[in-house]
């Protein structure tokens, strides 16, 4: 599971086509509407024009069942906008490129004076036939077998299309659909996270249609999610534990971290404990039952943005010394703003289809950090069923198309050494690391002026392209009332 900006848990499990007839075959629900672009935790309202239109579930079967996919479109700003918009992709799988996008605001207000830019729901998410599991009063934070396999089996018989059609393969072709429906020549594409995989598929299947290609926390072709998450995540943590121990206020605060962790890390993954809280926003009594492994899951999601990865020093220690509540009061808080915004049928949907059955042999459980994650997801797939993909999904593309490929240094999922191995895919491309900071990085500091100008120019000055040196990492928190002054 990869997001743009953390890992859920609780209340649920932790855990190119051509189109065979023209877009205009299928109408949408009216034309284009007024609406507005919002989120929860933002006051900002963008307007735009959005619109519902009716794709095959199955392009094969064009005359077949069809779904709903939804559509919003802003504008570009400038007097004499270009001809070549901006798609935007989520991550997850399993985010609503709309939903998300208030989010990544900053990146898209530099487009926006020159170009549209274009947000498609990818099926299963959002507004487009979204595949979403039943939701519980009850918090779960242990995750066994049994129940890992009764939510799953809940949340498919819920769906009421096939789920077998919600993968990258109808994605793509989605893309094309709209491209062809809103009359777009040539585009651009954006990616964030799993978003990247869509955007470079795109690229693969249709490359006389891209001009250029931004790719975010990136996900190679070749990789099968979820094999590298747990050294992904120990080698982030390594990085922080370096970060703090050169750190005067961290060092001091917290001189035997790696030891903390070590310790923890001995504690079984079985290892339960019943907890007593307030909740952290809605200050509502809970009763938690809680594992190692649903703390493994909170680390892995607060590891993600600088902002909660600068508690993370403060939270391991508490918990090392027995104290679990802080970690899991910080995870609650991340839980409740993402609630919403994810669609895990559309998340087993990808996984199950384009990585679980790559596994091949799977790895011991281990008490190492995530130690049964993959174990996991081979159980959900045993539920869920296996999709229409691409069958060379993991092939990876060759392409001379303009290519910014970024990272974080510190990024717990999606490293340096994926963006570097999915540069070798593009002959015109660049890779930029953003020292200090984790997963998705476009709306950090110049990133988002840097993205612009190369979607304009198709290039990045060297003397522009260093002010990413001067992002500052946040300071680690030493108690709970923030960083050492």
């Amino acid at each position: 599971m990869i997001l743009q900006n953390s890992h859920r848990m609780g209340k649920r499990s932790l855990l190119a086509f051509l189109l065979l007839v023209t877009a205009s075959a299928w109408g949408g629900e009216g034309g284009f509407r007024e609406c507005a672009l919002t989120h929860p935790r933002l006051p900002k309202v963008v307007n735009a024009q959005c619109r519902e239109f009716q794709v095959p579930l199955d392009y094969n079967r064009p005359q077949g069942e069809n779904i709903q996919l939804h559509v919003a479109v802003v504008h570009a700003s400038g007097k004499a906008p270009r001809a070549d918009p901006l798609f935007f992709f989520a991550g997850g799988p399993g985010q609503s490129a709309v939903a998300s996008t208030l989010l990544m605001w900053p990146v898209f207000t530099k487009v926006l004076q020159h170009r549209d830019l274009v947000l498609i729901d990818q099926r299963g998410t959002g507004k487009s036939t979204p595949l979403n599991c039943p939701v519980e009063e009850s918090l779960e934070l242990v995750v066994d077998d049994a129940l890992l396999r009764r939510k799953t089996r809940e949340c498919l018989e819920r769906q009421q299309v096939d789920v077998r059609y919600f993968t990258s393969r109808q994605a793509v072709a989605d893309v094309e659909f709209v491209r062809k429906a809103l009359g777009y020549e040539r585009i651009n594409l954006m990616g964030v996270s799993y978003g990247t995989r869509v955007a470079q598929l795109v690229v693969r299947e249709y490359p006389e249609r891209v001009r250029s290609i931004v790719l975010d926390g990136v996900l190679p072709l070749e990789v099968i999610v979820g094999l590298d998450f747990a050294g992904n995540l120990s080698a982030s943590l390594q990085k922080l534990f370096f970060h703090c121990a050169a750190e005067d206020g961290c060092r001091e605060a917290f001189p035997a971290l790696e030891e903390d962790w070590r310790h923890y890390l001995a504690l079984s993954l079985d290892e339960r404990r019943q907890l007593s809280m307030a909740h952290p926003r809605t200050g509502e009594p809970l009763a938690l039952d809680v594992s190692r492994q649903g703390l493994d899951a909170a680390v892995r999601m607060l590891s993600y943005a600088g902002e909660t990865r600068a508690l993370l020093p403060l939270l391991i220690h508490a918990a090392a010394q027995g104290d679990w509540r802080p970690l899991l009061g910080q995870a609650l808080q991340v839980m409740a703003s993402l609630e919403g915004e994810m669609s895990e049928g559309m998340h087993n949907s990808v996984v199950c289809s384009e990585d679980a059955p790559f596994y091949g042999d799977l790895p011991p459980a281990s008490n190492r950090v995530l130690g049964r994650f993959v174990r996991q997801i081979h159980i959900l797939c045993e539920q869920w069923p296996r999709g229409e993909s691409f069958a060379d999904i993991h092939q990876p593309l060759q392409s001379d198309i303009p290519a910014l490929l970024l990272s974080g240094e510190m990024d717990p999922v999606t490293p340096i050494s994926y963006g570097e191995q999915a540069l070798q895919q593009f002959s015109n491309g660049r890779h930029l690391v953003v020292p200090g900071q984790g997963h998705n990085v476009l709306p950090r500091g110049c990133v988002p002026e840097l993205a612009a100008v190369f979607i304009h120019a198709l290039k990045l000055d060297d003397k522009d392209a260093a002010c990413v040196q001067d992002i500052a990492r946040l300071p680690f928190f030493i108690d709970k009332l923030g960083p050492a002054s």
